[in-house]
């Protein structure tokens, strides 16, 4: 475990460290802290994309970079559409996904492959750390007794996650020849979503609404990581490293 000490750690430090404090300090306090990570969120993407001169979606480094701006957006949305605050919650899966970004996962810069470059990679990309971002909240909030909130981060989520498995099956057929290729990243990601499609059949159930939430986010982590990483599973999908 490593700390990055470039403009780009620095922006990532500042980040775990103001995660730290929107969990801990007192809710004025702590809705500055978090709301600031958003524009230092957004300055640590764009240092990083013109470092490596293309969208910072290459890796899991560079793909997680979105994801702190991303929660910290969302705390401001579902204070607007909702009119409560979820800043604590949100720190808390903010401080999760920044602190391996800070000291875990290796920034080495690299060259977009070439199969990775198409019209579809940002948002093939973008779509599904949107759908990461709200579905993992939408399990928080499920946790957290805010049921209308979490049915809200849900169903954006599934509509991202949809949307992104679509736009991924249009690449595969123009890149490889065929729209499905029983990748196991696409298989991973299919399981995933019918995870979530089961959701839709028992919204009234919180005991089972929770279980699926929690099995998906599951689903999701292991996808990220293991699937896409672990040697046991090469597949077309294999260009991601931490």
């Amino acid at each position: 475990m490593t700390a990055k000490v470039d403009l780009l750690g620095w922006l990532l430090n500042a980040q775990v460290t103001l995660a730290a404090l929107g969990v801990a300090l007192p809710k004025r306090l702590g809705r500055w802290a978090w709301g600031a990570v958003l524009p230092l969120g957004a300055a640590a993407i764009a240092a990083r994309w013109e470092a490596v001169g293309h969208p910072p979606m290459r890796n899991l480094f560079e793909a997680f970079l979105w994801l702190p701006p991303i929660l910290a957006a969302a705390t401001a949305l579902t204070r607007w559409r909702d009119e409560i605050w979820t800043v604590r919650l949100d720190a808390l899966l903010g401080f999760i996904v920044a602190f391996p970004l800070a000291f875990v996962f290796s920034a080495e810069e690299g060259r977009l492959p070439a199969a990775l470059q198409s019209p579809l990679f940002v948002p093939h990309v973008l779509g599904y750390m949107l759908a990461y971002a709200f579905l993992a909240r939408a399990f928080a909030l499920e946790c957290a007794c805010r049921a209308d909130a979490a049915r809200r981060s849900f169903a954006l989520g599934f509509f991202l996650m949809t949307l992104a498995l679509a736009l991924g099956s249009v690449w595969g057929n123009e890149a490889w020849g065929a729209y499905w290729q029983w990748d196991p990243k696409e298989q991973w990601s299919l399981a995933t979503w019918l995870v979530y499609a089961a959701l839709w059949h028992v919204r009234g159930s919180r005991p089972w609404r929770l279980a699926l939430l929690g099995v998906g986010l599951l689903a999701i982590v292991l996808t990220v990581t293991w699937i896409n990483l672990s040697k046991l599973f090469p597949g077309l999908h294999s260009y991601a490293g931490i």
